[in-house]
C-alpha cells in the first residue's frame, strides 16, 4: 500500500539485554462504482452498483518486528469485503508470516505467486477488476495460492528472484500443489522478467484423478517520465479449474500490449489490449479483449475513474471469457462493462 497509518507505536521489547521494535499499520481501499454490464449472464444486461473497479475493497494489517542483526520478523493479513454490502469474504486476499534480512525474505501462508509481481507489474490497469490481464492472460491460473512458502532473494546488480512451492491440500496426493521460480531485473526505468509454474489440480467430476497445468510469462516495461509502454507473452498448456463450476483442458499463448500515462500527477489513463490464441478452440476459444481507464485524483488518497472493456471471442465456446469474474457471461456472448467509481486510500 502507498498510503499507511500508522495505528500502533513502536512497542519496546527487552530480550537478552536488547530491545527490539515492533510497528503495526493499518490501510486499505473502499472502492465503490456503478457499472453497466453488457451480454454477460443469463440475465443479460446489468446495472449495479459494485465494490472493487480499482482495487478490492480491503483492510491491510501489516507488521514488523527488528529483531536484530539487520533480521526483521513480518506479516500481513488482508481481509476483503464488499463495500456495498458490507459482507465479509470468506477467504483473504493474503495472510502470510515470515523473516526478512540481508539474506532475503521467506513467507508462509496465503500469497501471491512469483507470475502476480511479474506479470501483474506489466498490467497497465495494476490488476483492476476490468484487467485483461487477470481476466484473459491469468485466466483460471493462479497468481494467489494457499500453503504457500516463498523465498525471495536479496536484489543483486539489479536482478531479484523468488522461489514458490506449497504443500497443497495436504493430503498423499499432489492436489493443490504448486511451483514456480522466477527472476526479475529492475535498472533505472527498465524492468524486466520472466517466470515458469506449475500446478496440480484435482479433476473436479473424478476426485481419484490429478491433472497438471504449466504457464510462463515474460514481461517488460519501460518508463519514459510519466509514460510506461508494457508487453506481457504467456504460454499455457495443461488442466484449469475453479470448483465446482469451470474445468477445461487447453494449450496456446496470449500477448499483451499496453501503456499507463501519468500525465500530470492527477490525470492518470491506462490502455490494455489482451490477445489470446488457443490452440484447440474447443472449452475455451481465442479472443481478443481490451479496456482503457481514466482516472482523476481529487486527492493523494481520493480518486475518481472510467473504465471502459470488451472481449471479442472468435468460437462460440462453453467457457468464454469475462471482463468481470464477478458476472460471467453465457457461451456465445462477447461481453463489454462501463464503470463509473470513487476509491479512497486510507
Amino acid at each position: 500500500m502507498k498510503t499507511k497509518t500508522l495505528v500502533s507505536g513502536a512497542l519496546m521489547l527487552a530480550c537478552a539485554g536488547a530491545h527490539a521494535q515492533s510497528k503495526i499499520w493499518l490501510s486499505g481501499y473502499v472502492d465503490l462504482n456503478i457499472e453497466h454490464l453488457i451480454s454477460s449472464g443469463s440475465g443479460g444486461n446489468v446495472t449495479r452498483m459494485s465494490s472493487g473497479g480499482l482495487n478490492n475493497s480491503r483492510f491491510n494489517l501489516s507488521g514488523v518486528e527488528d529483531l536484530g542483526g539487520g533480521n526483521k520478523a513480518v506479516f500481513t493479513i488482508e481481509p476483503m469485503f464488499s463495500a456495498n454490502t458490507g459482507v465479509q469474504s470468506a477467504q483473504f486476499r493474503q495472510s502470510f508470516v515470515g523473516l526478512k534480512g540481508n539474506w532475503g525474505e521467506i513467507t508462509m501462508g496465503r500469497q501471491f505467486t512469483p507470475s502476480y509481481w511479474i506479470a501483474g507489474y506489466a498490467d497497465p490497469s495494476w490488476a483492476a477488476d476490468f484487467s485483461m490481464v487477470n481476466n484473459m492472460e491469468f485466466f483460471y491460473a493462479s497468481y494467489r495460492v494457499d500453503n504457500a512458502i516463498q523465498y525471495k532473494t536479496p536484489t543483486f546488480y539489479g536482478f531479484t528472484g523468488r522461489i514458490m512451492a506449497t504443500t497443497g491440500v495436504g493430503d498423499s496426493t499432489r492436489a493443490g500443489r504448486f511451483l514456480s521460480t522466477s527472476i526479475d531485473y529492475r535498472h533505472g526505468p527498465i524492468f524486466i522478467g520472466a517466470v515458469s509454474e506449475l500446478q496440480y489440480t484435482r479433476d473436479i467430476f473424478r476426485s481419484s484423478q490429478i491433472h497438471s497445468s504449466r504457464d510462463n510469462y515474460f514481461s517488460a516495461v519501460y518508463k519514459f517520465g510519466g509514460f510506461e509502454p508494457t508487453v506481457i507473452y504467456h504460454t499455457y498448456n495443461g488442466y484449469y479449474a475453479f470448483p465446482p463450476y469451470v474445468a477445461f483442458n487447453s494449450q496456446g499463448w496470449d500477448a499483451q500490449i499496453g501503456a499507463r500515462w501519468n500525465i500530470d500527477g492527477r490525470n492518470r489513463v491506462y490502455l490494455s489490449v489482451v490477445h489470446r490464441h488457443d490452440d484447440n478452440n474447443t472449452s475455451i476459444s481465442s479472443a481478443t479483449g481490451g479496456v482503457i481507464g481514466y482516472i482523476y485524483g481529487l486527492s493523494k488518497r481520493t480518486d475518481l475513474y472510467a473504465t471502459f472493456a470488451h472481449v471479442k471471442h472468435q468460437h462460440d465456446v462453453p467457457v468464454p471469457y469475462p471482463v468481470t469474474f464477478q458476472v460471467y457471461p453465457n457461451s456465445g456472448q462477447n461481453p463489454s462493462g462501463f464503470q463509473f467509481g470513487i476509491r479512497h486510500a486510507f
